[in-house]
């Protein structure tokens, strides 16, 4: 085996030996691997959560795969982790952005890590930041109620938000650029956090992540826009026909306006700009890519000629699902000028000369084969290699070897494998889990389950999904010891087990013993114990079984923590309505915490939706209690969003449900008659709900005639 010091030192001579900028690829198309970080340190993909890891990561990037440049969006997790307001009653994500937050700035540093890690080997590193995503309103769908985070700026200010033409619902997402303030205050936090990172520049994204739009032309009818409009044209945009194009490039002016000002604080220090555009439509935003994409920004005319004729970006990137035409032409306004031109989303192929590349790569880092191996596609390369390579210095043969070994391309020994787990490199150790996978040699176990203790997180997690492709039901102690351990993490406990267990189930491996031990966690002493257990359970298909509701309904009941609460109350909602499930959900109903109230809500109309007539009825009168205890003077702390998946819950009962809400809407309370109209006409959840403008006229005709919308503590 190579002793680690030798390897220490080896590594410190091949790369004091380089060159100090990598190699450039063979075609003329700069390399730029785009990371979204977040998601490398939530899902279980490469891993970027230390030092051991961003740096084999950059080292590749530079070596094999010849990239110039990355873009990081962890700057974009650490401004939302200083900036923002992040919600704890989500709490799931409130666990997320503990996990980010301490990863990004607070404990790790990998922000920090990756600029230096990226600038040792003559890599520019900018951060990527969604230009309109400043987070949203409670009410706003995704990932469950409440959104988890929103921007300061719109939550001190909000009417910085873009509103709609009825003056009835703001846009999650984006803030108002028509604000002046809003722009200074907006480009003061941006520069300070690019200029402070150490970055080379920031890349914007121009999508917004969440549901809140219905149709495109929806918001952009602040008063700032529509008085700007009317002295212009002679048009109130929010009573009468207007030329929607004239609309849409106002709204750009502001984006202009704002790249301007950020150009000047930034530009005296060298510091870049570039803007990911529509790669169909250059001069729109981004769509966001779920459901087809949807251009989640709304319509705003991009102002690309002035935008590269003042310098104002120095790159315009074409998002994914670009074609060739609008390639053509953006290339052809660029030419002569200092701004470049890329292209996001074609990893592999042709490009026209100088355009740069923005690739997004994944595990494949990992495997020790060059760029043009192609894996993890499917004409990916992956050749048989020497079987000593094991006991050589080259850490790229030893990855490659075991690669060869996980994707079954050749056999070497169990135990010759295992003797890899101790290796001084990362890469090495993980490749090494997936060989011992693949082999499925039990022999292998006492070297897995020692990795569990392994001093990254990253071989940790992979140990425990190696775990569950040679282990059997008693897989489940081992796993969930792993968790009970100080150092275990966000990402082991509530990602890795759950999947871990899903794998078990589905090898046939857990069976009902395995089964009854994952309940047994359930009730274990240390909360984090119970809350992976109960996610874990969640990535099964339970087995109809009143013993296991009876079980689910003692959590829901008497669980100290409020989130094991929550989680048992989502597990009953997806059996077949026993007693002890629905039982459980009316209870809970009345729990003290008001965040296990509405997932009780949520069990429960679900549950009732399919109980016999009894059970359905008394589903939808607790719950149109609940939804009323929301009208008059209500004091309650999730007044600005709870109502909504008390609403959610009652239209899941079905026509009597929706009836119910109509009876509200007709009540003749104003708060109360406004919020049945919302969650009746203002559709949100974990999709979109897409409406055509005629229809939101319609729908607008039958709001209750209130005057303003009820003021909402965000």
């Amino acid at each position: 085996m190579l002793n680690r010091g030798f390897a220490a030192i080896l590594l410190i001579l091949t790369f004091a030996g380089c060159r100090r900028h990598p190699r450039p690829p063979e075609d003329s198309n700069p390399r730029t691997v785009y990371f979204t970080v977040g998601d490398n340190q939530d899902l279980l993909g490469l891993p970027l959560d230390s030092a051991a890891s961003i740096e084999a990561t950059f080292d590749v990037l530079r070596g094999p795969y010849r990239v110039s440049r990355v873009w990081w969006r962890g700057g974009q997790d650490e401004i939302w982790g200083n900036q923002f307001v992040i919600r704890p009653e989500n709490r799931l994500y409130a666990r997320i952005w503990d996990w980010w937050r301490d990863l990004q700035y607070r404990k790790v540093g990998t922000n920090r890590i990756a600029v230096r890690a990226a600038h040792a080997r003559g890599l520019e590193i900018w951060m990527a930041y969604g230009l309109f995503d400043n987070g949203s309103g409670p009410d706003v769908g995704f990932g469950g109620f409440p959104y988890a985070a929103e921007d300061r700026l719109r939550v001190e200010h909000p009417d910085w938000a873009p509103l709609n033409r009825f003056g009835t619902w703001r846009q999650g997402g984006p803030i108002e650029l028509a604000y002046p303030e809003a722009r200074r205050a907006m480009v003061d936090y941006l520069a300070r956090y690019t200029l402070d990172g150490g970055y080379d520049g920031i890349a914007f994204l121009s999508y917004a992540e969440n549901y809140s739009l219905r149709y495109e032309d929806e918001f952009g009818f602040n008063a700032p826009v529509v008085d700007e409009f009317r002295r212009r044209y002679g048009v109130d945009i929010r009573r009468e026909p207007f030329d929607r194009a004239a609309w849409a490039r106002l709204r750009g002016e502001y984006v202009t306006a704002f790249l301007r000002e950020l150009r000047a604080a930034l530009h005296p220090a060298g510091k870049k700009i570039a803007v990911s555009v529509d790669g169909r439509d250059p001069h729109l935003p981004c769509l966001w890519n779920v459901e087809g994409g949807v251009r989640t920004a709304g319509r705003i005319h991009l102002d690309l000629e002035t935008w590269v004729r003042e310098g104002l970006v120095d790159e315009l990137n074409l998002y994914i699902k670009n074609t060739d035409d609008a390639l053509r032409r953006v290339v052809e306004l660029c030419r002569g000028s200092a701004t470049s031109v890329s292209l996001f989303g074609r990893t592999r192929g042709e490009l026209p000369p100088r355009v740069l590349r923005i690739m997004t790569v994944g595990p494949d880092v990992e495997s020790g084969y060059p760029w043009e191996h192609y894996i993890d596609w499917k004409d990916e390369r992956v050749t048989a290699q020497p079987p000593d390579a094991l006991d050589g210095g080259d850490v790229l043969a030893r990855r490659r070897l075991l690669h060869a070994v996980s994707k079954r391309v050749q056999k070497i020994p169990a135990a010759r494998v295992a003797a890899a787990l101790r290796d001084p490199d990362l890469f090495v150790r993980r490749q090494a889990l997936d060989a011992l996978a693949a082999l499925g040699d039990r022999s292998a176990l006492p070297g897995v389950e020692a990795a569990l203790a392994d001093a990254e997180n990253s071989v940790r997690w992979k140990a425990a999904l190696a775990l569950a492709e040679l282990g059997g039901p008693e897989a489940i102690d081992t796993l969930l010891g792993a968790v009970a351990r100080p150092e275990s993490t966000f990402q082991f406990n509530l990602r890795a087990v759950p999947e871990a267990v899903k794998r078990l189930a589905g090898r046939g491996a857990l069976g009902p013993d395995g089964l009854r031990r994952l309940l047994a966690h359930a009730a274990a002493a240390e909360p984090k114990v119970r809350e992976a257990a109960l996610h874990a359970l969640g990535a099964l298909k339970l087995p109809p079984s009143a013993d296991i509701d009876r079980q689910l309904a003692r959590v829901a009941r008497s669980d100290a923590e409020p989130y094991c609460r929550e989680l048992a109350l989502s597990l009953l909602a997806r059996t077949n309505g026993s007693d002890a499930a629905f039982a459980a959900a009316v209870a809970a109903l009345e729990d003290d915490d008001p965040v296990v109230q509405l997932r009780a809500a949520t069990a429960l109309g679900r549950l009732g939706a399919a109980a016999p007539p009894q059970r359905h009825d008394q589903a939808r009168g607790a719950l149109a209690r609940k939804f009323a205890a929301f009208g008059g003077a209500s004091a309650r702390p999730d007044g600005a969003w709870g109502w909504r998946v008390i609403g959610n819950a009652l239209l899941d009962l079905g026509d009597d449900g929706r009836a119910e809400l109509e009876r509200a809407l007709r009540s003749g309370t104003p708060r109360l008659a406004e919020l049945a109209w919302r969650v009746l006409y203002l559709r949100q959840g974990d999709k979109f709900y897409p409406v055509t403008e005629e229809q939101d006229r319609a729908a607008h005709a039958l709001r209750p005639a209130s005057g303003k919308p009820p003021a909402f503590t965000r």
